[in-house]
């Protein structure tokens, strides 16, 4: 069994940010952000520039004419779309591969990346923070990814768990590790000093009701509806419970469900652009 404080002590290990990936998280706090100085910054990572211009240049955006540059990027996609592919391309292949082919980390991303449209979907259409929706979304499992890399057999325990009990997985973790990846998560995303509400909605995006605030149920929401639609792969197969509590408080209609899906599938297709090298 693991104990959080372990799990703190083996994510000291995790390689930090890059410079400008951590400038770009910690501007989505900040009202007053110099764009041009940070899109200059952003151009000087040539690994960053790349995945972000492969997007840029996907049929996605729809662009009549190729987007040269990350100065490029912000003119016509807007500053905000352009600082989360680069806190979204900053942070995928940030861990190390673990070296065991039974942790699909292809269909853990794709997954990711589907609940970061879903729940920059759902942001837009309520007039909420779209970037931070999008990273929180992007990030909300980012626990597995550690387990897995850090303590891989013990995660694979839980994995076989889950399938062998038929339960969730949340409970799965907790009975064989002591922890949950929500947790794990929570701690990492502490050590990366994501912003506070990305902090929250990571630990408790399966428990929304401990949490009330909308980004929380953002992700709680998009989450369970990329499960639903078999969107990349999380780890496990049964679709998480959906708190009506938190369906309501975001004022969510099924009627609209249709719209917003297909919007969803559109920027899904652009975004997995950034897996690829």
């Amino acid at each position: 069994m693991l104990d959080i404080e372990q799990v703190s002590r083996t994510i000291q290990q995790v390689p930090s940010l890059s410079a400008v990936v951590m400038e770009v998280l910690a501007s989505f706090d900040k009202p007053d952000i110099d764009i041009a100085g940070l899109a200059q910054k952003i151009s000087q990572d040539q690994g960053l520039t790349a995945r972000v211009l492969r997007v840029a240049n996907s049929p996605f955006y729809g662009m009549s004419t190729k987007i040269g540059s990350v100065q490029e990027a912000v003119v016509v996609l807007g500053f905000h779309s352009v600082r989360a592919l680069v806190a979204a391309a900053g942070i995928i292949g940030q861990f190390p591969d673990s070296g065991h082919q039974c942790f699909d980390r292809t269909g853990f991303w794709r997954h990711g990346i589907g609940t970061a449209a879903c729940a920059q979907t759902l942001a837009r259409s309520l007039g909420q923070n779209q970037a931070l929706a999008f990273t929180a979304g992007l990030l909300h499992d980012i626990g597995k990814l550690a387990l897995d890399a850090y303590f891989h057999d013990d995660y694979q325990l839980a994995l076989a768990h889950c399938v062998a009990e038929d339960t969730p997985l949340l409970a799965a973790e907790r009975a064989v590790l002591g922890v949950d990846h929500a947790q794990v998560g929570h701690e990492l995303a502490r050590r990366w000093k994501f912003p506070a509400e990305i902090q929250l909605a990571i630990r408790d995006h399966h428990q929304p009701g401990n949490e009330p605030a909308t980004l929380t149920g953002l992700v709680h929401v998009a989450n369970v509806l990329c499960h639903a639609l078999g969107i990349g792969n999380a780890g496990y197969d049964l679709v998480p419970h959906l708190s009506s509590s938190a369906w309501s408080r975001l004022g969510l209609n099924w009627d609209t469900m249709p719209a917003l899906w297909a919007e969803t599938e559109r920027q899904y297709a652009g975004l997995s652009l950034l897996l690829s090298e």
